[in-house]
């Protein structure tokens, strides 16, 4: 899952929409590291990578790209369910997606700036573009994705293949959109129920 599925996610558990941004730039564990309510945004997070990552249904999804970009597919796919979650909004929330965005920047702001402990450079470089620049809801726009996954292929060589990934989710987008509704319910209520768990 990408920005907005996790930030999603985290409203539908009363999670902090910071803590769920910011995992991904946090390695090891953040007991102690973060506020209370940012280390428990952090853990969910890395729950729902890691349930998502292991569901059959992902599997088949994966099994779509070539052999050769296989293992860039679980990267192009996170891109591409942030488009699905935008395409199915009204599925998943009565919330109009341009309010639900202007309540999130609100959200991950006042939670950064009640932070009592240093967040990453690099976090707070990304956020205040992802924000300032419409990054999300870009994601509306299927075409938004091939110049995402050629981005992201600059940060390194061996990511260069990534920007090829676009041509299947491109050729495949209606299949995938279908897979992705019972793949996100599947999600959502194991996320529930691990803040349950955490509470």
């Amino acid at each position: 899952m990408n920005y907005l599925a996790h930030l999603h996610i985290a409203k539908r558990c009363n999670s902090q929409l910071m803590g769920n941004l910011l995992a991904d730039f946090v390695r090891g564990k953040p007991d102690g590291r973060f506020n209370p309510d940012t280390t428990q945004a952090i853990y969910l997070h890395r729950f729902v990578d890691s349930y998502i990552d292991n569901l059959p249904a992902i599997q088949s999804c994966r099994s779509l790209f070539p052999k050769s970009l296989y293992r860039f597919s679980a990267i192009a796919l996170d891109i591409f369910w942030d488009h699905a979650l935008v395409h199915h909004w009204q599925h998943f929330s009565s919330d109009a997606f341009s309010r639900f965005i202007e309540n999130a920047e609100d959200a991950c702001v006042d939670a950064a700036r009640q932070e009592n402990y240093p967040l990453p450079e690099n976090y707070l470089r990304l956020s205040s573009r992802m924000w300032r620049e419409g990054w999300i809801e870009s994601y509306q726009d299927i075409h938004t994705l091939p110049f995402v996954l050629q981005r992201m292929s600059t940060r390194s060589p061996r990511m260069a293949p990534l920007a090829e990934t676009a041509d299947t989710l491109l050729t495949y987008r209606q299949p995938l959109l279908d897979a992705f509704v019972p793949i996100y319910e599947d999600v959502l209520q194991a996320a529930l129920q691990f803040r349950k768990q955490q509470a």
